[in-house]
């Protein structure tokens, strides 16, 4: 076996070229599988230790009970340590967007310590009239203070679901909040239990849970819904602290995710090494044939081409590990900055966790498992080709003649000999190993389209488009259960709406207005919506929606005149989901509101569609606008939509500002603009893409190598062909034209897959992430772009490949070309 081992080893020189591109395709494989677990496990740690260091250690909470249910609940044997926190009421504070309300909560000591609530000087309230609080709030109130000093604050209790009229105390300050946490104030359990009723008073119960030292997040979730099922606490008061449970518990979702991700690296290596070694395995055929006249058997051979692919993985492996070692920090780092630029708190503590080596980069277990998946690789490609060399036979290698397939009696003759002629015939000489080079490079192609298109699909500008209309949206404020303001519930708002016609003709008199759209909308109840806390809405649509209304529909049929009537409907797909027994046809009794006077309404569902959130504004029933008006008696406009004839205008967004006016409390307005939404969701994605992207380039590079590989070889194998015809008269420039157009069947054969069937695949997966609602996708967009790198990266590798290749067939002389032999 050593002299086997030794004839790998030279083999490694004499197929020089071959090996390289195997060992430049196993350090990719080998990158890959290295880098992106371990990216991925460290952006997760340093996540964790985010989490760990500023959220609450509570695995999950109930909320909205009462002190009975609390006692039965911390009894439970899978309840461990357990809090209390209960909200009393907000203290109204205004600033230059309005009015700011800071929440007022009591928290026993378990309650603080589980939510890992800190004070920045002081102690946590314990007599009626102690509060804490931060210096921010008290800046916003007007006033200064220090520990021990009284001071007077205006706040509402919460009674009856709601809030109650405006009142003022004396607090003595016991300490201190730190700025993170300005929103709030506390207060301590005497003061809830003088201002509030037993019956005013719930409470949020937030626990851990014991015995889980090797649960999963699943199995705690599950455990945290069964036990609220045993106490009959509703689905909605159960909250779970998500972002904890997976910094400390194994989470199966990352593991499905590592795992595919691994898969599709190995499955691409899988596929270039072994198109690699079985485009070459045929101009071995006389060097096998020696081996077995010398005595080498079937098993000996085998381990030659195995020995070859493991010296080739051996060398490659280490490098390709270094690189990834030295590459690991700089891409993370790069990875938050891309990210930092939208001011998230969360964000910046992630990159001090990296940048100051609060958590291991790297990991020996990863090391361990790109090394054997690597050789595991390597070793499956190899099957086959181990197969084809210990099956050749002495005979065979005798009569083998060069060609890379049959027979050269079989090969087809002319009686005029063109360049195209002869660039067909080496092709379709050994069909299958064509086949095989176009499908192993598709295969990455229909991948790379695939993942494109979905990609395109989310992209901030169709994502921000689907929630908006418009550049500018003008809404009116609207608050239910607030005593103080009893103006903000919307019964009011509607009889004195500022979404009227004499804002919309101010707004259309600046300049830059091309159209203001006016959506109303009718607060529904009753019937079908009985049982609920809330009501579905009818939104009233401008005439200008008409035709996108129609075309969404996906059952039934409805014109404009039809919903002008005032008693039909189409509904969103989405209420089908909710209410499975509603169809086209259906008769739906509500309740409509109509400010003090409710009544009944029988409702006609025509047509069922599917609408992107910036048409219906999340409502599932649609009407034209005219007929939702005439259902009530005031003006119920909620959403006033600008359109400019420019995506972003400074100048005209100050002029709104100005209508809307600095004192959103007073105007009883607030707006929204379309370009700050685009840069949130421009920041969410620009990480995901460039992950997505970096991934499916070093995918491509990998199969690049069999088209590299299909043509040196052939180039190869054939240079006693090309002296041949040189010398009878072929010149240098027919030989690139030739060999050009080789490269270039791979190359159309390979876009033909890869953009053809990756385009219908693409589609299909937009259609499926569409009707399951991932990320948000709603409208498709083909992924022109990556369509257009891909052809032109494959047609300049190509041509750049054939360049060199004539190059270095030049630089040997027609006798030596002749005169050369495997």
């Amino acid at each position: 076996m050593k002299t086997v081992s030794q004839i790998a080893y030279d083999n490694l020189k004499y197929h020089k070229s071959k090996n390289i591109l195997t060992g430049i395709a196993i350090f990719l494989t080998t990158f890959l599988l290295f880098i992106v677990p371990t990216i991925g496990k460290d952006i997760i740690d340093a996540q964790y230790e985010m989490v760990n260091e500023i959220y609450p250690e509570w695995y999950g909470s109930y909320a909205d009970i009462d002190i009975n249910t609390v006692h039965s609940v911390s009894a439970h044997y899978d309840i461990g340590t357990w809090g209390l926190q209960s909200d009393v009421g907000v203290i109204p504070v205004k600033d230059v967007s309005g009015e700011v309300k800071f929440s007022m909560i009591y928290m026993d000591k378990n309650g603080v310590d589980l939510s890992k609530q800190t004070l920045a000087e002081g102690r946590f309230p314990e007599q009626e009239n102690e509060i804490v609080i931060s210096k921010i709030l008290l800046e916003m109130l007007g006033m200064e203070g220090q520990i021990g000093d009284t001071i007077t604050i205006p706040y509402q209790l919460i009674k009856d679901g709601g809030y109650d009229y405006k009142e003022e105390g004396n607090f003595v300050i016991s300490g201190f909040l730190e700025q993170e946490n300005a929103a709030t104030v506390f207060i301590s359990e005497p003061f809830l239990q003088e201002k509030l009723s037993e019956e005013d008073i719930s409470y949020q119960f937030l626990f851990q849970l014991g015995n889980v030292e090797h649960a999963t997040t699943d199995n705690v979730e599950d455990t945290i819904n069964e036990i609220a099922k045993q106490f009959e606490i509703s689905e909605k008061n159960i909250v779970i602290n998500t972002s904890y449970l997976e910094a400390n518990y194994v989470d199966p979702a990352f593991l499905q995710i590592v795992i595919v991700i691994l898969i599709i690296v190995v499955f691409a290596g899988i596929i270039t090494i072994y198109s690699i070694y079985y485009v070459s395995m045929a101009q071995r055929v006389q060097e096998f044939g020696r081996l077995k006249a010398v005595g080498a058997t079937k098993r000996q051979i085998r381990q030659v081409v195995l020995r070859e692919g493991m010296f080739v993985a051996l060398c490659a492996i280490p490098l390709a590990l270094l690189f990834g070692t030295l590459m690991t920090r700089v891409i993370l780092l790069l990875f938050v900055n891309i990210l930092e630029g939208n001011g998230n708190l969360s964000v910046a503590i992630t990159k001090e966790i990296i940048a100051e080596h609060k958590i291991a980069f790297f990991h020996w277990w990863i090391y361990l498992l790109a090394i054997v998946v690597t050789l595991l690789t390597v070793y499956l490609s190899l099957l086959k080709p181990m197969k084809m060399a210990g099956r050749v036979s002495v005979i065979e290698a005798m009569r083998f003649q060069g060609n890379t397939g049959r027979n050269m009696k079989s090969r087809k003759g002319y009686d005029e000999i063109r360049i195209g002629r002869l660039a067909k015939n080496n092709i379709f000489s050994n069909r299958k190993k064509s086949l095989i080079t176009i499908l192993s490079m598709s295969i990455t192609g229909v991948f790379i389209m695939v993942v494109a298109t979905v990609l395109s699909c989310t992209s901030p500008e169709l994502i921000t488009n689907t929630d908006f209309n418009g550049e500018y949206a003008i809404i009116p404020i609207v608050q239910s259960g607030d005593k103080e303001h009893p103006e903000w519930e919307w019964t009011e708002v509607q009889k004195n709406n500022p979404l009227n016609e004499e804002l919309e003709q101010k707004i259309l008199a600046l300049d830059g207005v091309t159209r203001v759209d006016m959506f109303s909308m009718v607060d529904v109840g009753g019937g079908l919506f009985e049982e609920e806390d809330y009501g579905e809405d009818i939104i009233g649509l401008p005439k200008e929606y008409a035709k996108e209304l129609e075309d969404g529909i996906i059952e039934g049929s409805a014109t404009w005149e039809d919903l002008m009537s005032g008693d039909k409907v189409v509904i969103d797909d989405t209420l089908v989901r909710w209410y499975p027994e509603l169809s086209v046809g259906s008769k739906i009794q509500v309740t409509i509101h109509d400010n003090d006077r409710d009544y009944e309404k029988e409702l006609e569902i025509i047509a069922i569609g599917d609408y992107r959130g910036g048409l219906t504004n999340y409502n599932c029933m649609i009407m034209a606008k005219e007929a939702a008006d005439s259902l009530v008696s005031y003006n119920v406009n909620r959403y006033a939509f600008v359109f400019a004839d420019k995506e972003y205008d400074e100048a005209l967004e100050n002029a709104l500002f100005e209508i809307v006016g600095e004192d959103e409390m007073e105007t009883g307005l607030e707006m929204r603009a379309k370009q700050t939404d685009y840069k949130l969701n421009k920041t969410m994605f620009q990480l995901v893409n460039s992950v997505c992207y970096i991934f499916l380039g070093i995918l491509s590079v990998i199969c690049i190598m069999n088209l590299i590989n299909t043509m040196i070889n052939s180039v190869n194998v054939r240079r006693k062909e090309f002296g041949m015809m040189q010398a009878i008269g072929m010149s240098d420039g027919q030989l690139q034209k030739m060999l050009f157009a080789e490269g270039l069947f791979y190359t159309l054969g390979t876009l033909i897959v890869s953009v053809g069937a990756g385009s219908l695949l693409g589609y299909g997966a937009f259609l499926w992430a569409k009707s399951e609602g991932i990320l948000g996708i709603r409208t498709y967009q083909y992924p022109v772009t990556i369509a257009i790198i891909v052809v032109i990266t494959l047609v300049v590798v190509q041509a750049f490949l054939v360049l060199m290749l004539g190059k270095s067939v030049k630089k040997e002389s027609l006798i030596e070309r002749i005169r050369f032999h495997e």
